[in-house]
């Protein structure tokens, strides 16, 4: 059972934490705060992922009561910010949820291969999977909610799921162990890899919307755009047969190509294309953070929990960079994309070197 509660624990994870994004503008309405002061909602808690997940391998505790914990805390913090007063105190309620959160992605990567040794990369690319369904969910269940039963009630139901997971691993916490956590920069090509994979993908879906209405396209349909994440699904879960098929430096290539693809045909003005080439993109994505989430979960949890820090550092620069490039020409920004992707496709073979 413990195994399975690993597998679905990104999945509840992410649910909680995506399901913020359609609330937004209904919480500031609650807590009476300006347009757009809700965002930190949505950037604090990855902030405290980046900053505290090579930290978590270092606690002197079981990892089951590490992964267990942070996930119940999850859900505590989740049920506080739905009871939340006001802005402030919600605000701070997010942080502490991402704050918890950081205990579960580098923590789960690294079990994986222990869990299950012989389908190890299969079962990371299934874990990644269930990412994106967690977050496809819990932005569509929080939408909803929200309008069913309102934002705070909607918040409290969608919290609440990720303490199921979290009281099998604390029931099992003695059966699971990790070698001591060994940090390295010498792994610094992996860590690369996961910052591309979601500044590419934050960076494009940042500028999509607003080009996409520049084309005449209305808010619900960019919103029905945005359902190409699903595609990282089918991706993400073919990793152990093309890792099996073309080994994992080709396939990781392969990943990155389709990446490429998926940006070239997002060049020209029409919708069709756009959509169609954000889709590839995902796909590509999505495949490649199977991978690279497999290999670096094979290097030990400070390898792995420092490979997450990285990923999400990728999501929180791209949204410092891509305000710029709303200015400028479509080709400037998906080229910075192309480039970045270039390059995690050079570093594919040294993301297997031993740090």
């Amino acid at each position: 059972m413990v195994r399975w509660a690993v597998l679905l624990s990104g999945t509840l994870l992410y649910a909680a934490l995506y399901s913020t994004v359609p609330l937004l503008p209904g919480l500031e309405r609650l807590f009476g705060s300006p347009p757009g002061s809700a965002g930190l909602g949505i950037s604090l808690p990855f902030l405290a992922l980046v900053l505290l997940s090579p930290i978590v391998p270092r606690l002197r505790l079981p990892v089951g009561q590490v992964l267990g914990g942070g996930l119940l805390l999850v859900g505590l913090f989740g049920i506080a910010a739905a009871l939340a007063p006001g802005l402030g105190v919600w605000l701070t309620a997010r942080a502490l949820q991402g704050a918890a959160a950081a205990a579960v992605p580098g923590l789960s990567l690294a079990l994986i291969p222990q869990l299950f040794p012989r389908r190890s990369q299969e079962m990371a690319g299934l874990w990644v999977a269930g990412n994106v369904l967690g977050g496809g969910l819990g932005r569509a269940l929080g939408g909803l909610l929200g309008d069913a039963l309102g934002e705070r009630l909607a918040l409290l139901w969608l919290s609440l799921p990720v303490v199921i997971p979290a009281f099998w691993l604390l029931r099992e916490r003695q059966t699971l162990t990790l070698p001591a956590p060994t940090y390295t920069l010498k792994a610094w090509p992996l860590y690369f890899v996961g910052f591309s994979l979601l500044f590419i993908n934050f960076f494009s879906a940042n500028l999509l919307p607003y080009r996409l209405e520049a084309l005449g396209l209305s808010k619900s349909q960019i919103g029905g755009v945005m359902l190409a994440y699903l595609a990282g699904i089918p991706g993400s879960t073919l990793t152990g047969r093309l890792t099996k098929r073309w080994g994992e430096v080709r396939a990781l290539r392969l990943a990155f190509a389709v990446v490429a693809v998926g940006l070239l045909f997002q060049l020209p003005d029409r919708p069709g294309s756009i959509v169609l080439g954000f889709v590839v993109m995902m796909a590509g994505l999505f495949t490649a953070q199977g991978l690279g989430g497999a290999i670096s979960g094979r290097q030990g949890s400070g390898v792995s929990s420092t490979y997450v820090a990285a990923f999400y550092l990728g999501g929180t620069a791209a949204g410092l960079a891509y305000p710029p490039f709303l200015h400028l020409s479509t080709g400037v920004g998906l080229g910075l994309a192309a480039c970045v992707a270039g390059v995690s496709w050079w570093l594919a073979p040294r993301t297997l070197e031993k740090p």
